[in-house]
């Protein structure tokens, strides 16, 4: 593990040394990235999003993209074995305007990355992704980056209803569209 370490540790010097700063023009990124939520109902994620856009100096960049986000299934409370509120595992799509600040003009990048739009799928809802990092070369056009950030993703859930007669009862799921779920958000990113 140490010479994998020190072996991917000397190519980032390498490259950072020979890179230079990033052009204007043409710029896309993908990104494959976790999510977590501790909320009570908390789905997690993994997402992939890819964005594509103009580099307008070495300090701006506007695009447009679309993701892929795998969500697990997830439950919470119980009634007679049926949980109070529950999403199915499922992948939702969001589709999104992106902006990108870097910080500085030098070979490692510090960067602040927003991401927002809509779910076009599963009930859509709001889609929003907040990451500061840092990007590091890898030649005059392409790079890889590591951010930490935030995701406020608003998706349809179950919730668990009853309805009552006069000796009976039946249980039942309502679908509540727009649930708010707030995550911490790690992704590793490349650029070109």
């Amino acid at each position: 593990m140490k010479r994998i370490l020190s072996l991917f540790l000397c190519f980032m010097t390498f490259c950072a040394i020979n890179a230079g700063t990033i052009q204007k023009g043409y710029h896309g990124f993908a990104d494959v990235g976790y999510g977590y939520c501790d909320e009570s109902l908390a789905p997690t994620t993994i997402d992939i999003t890819t964005s594509h856009g103009y580099q307008f100096s070495p300090y701006i960049f506007l695009g447009a993209g679309i993701g892929f986000d795998f969500t697990g299934k997830a439950e919470y409370g119980n009634v007679d074995g049926h949980p109070f509120q529950k999403r199915d595992a499922m992948v939702d799509i969001p589709v999104f305007f992106n902006g990108r600040l870097n910080f500085t003009k030098t070979k490692v990048v510090p960067f602040l990355d927003l991401k927002a739009g809509s779910y076009v799928n599963n009930g859509s809802g709001l889609y929003t992704n907040f990451m500061v990092g840092c990007r590091f070369p890898l030649s005059d056009n392409s790079g890889l980056s590591i951010s930490v950030g935030g995701k406020i993703a608003s998706m349809t859930i179950q919730n668990l209803k009853m309805s009552t007669g006069k000796y009976t009862y039946s249980l039942y799921y309502e679908d509540e569209k727009n649930h708010q779920f707030t995550y911490y958000v790690l992704k590793i990113g490349y650029d070109f």
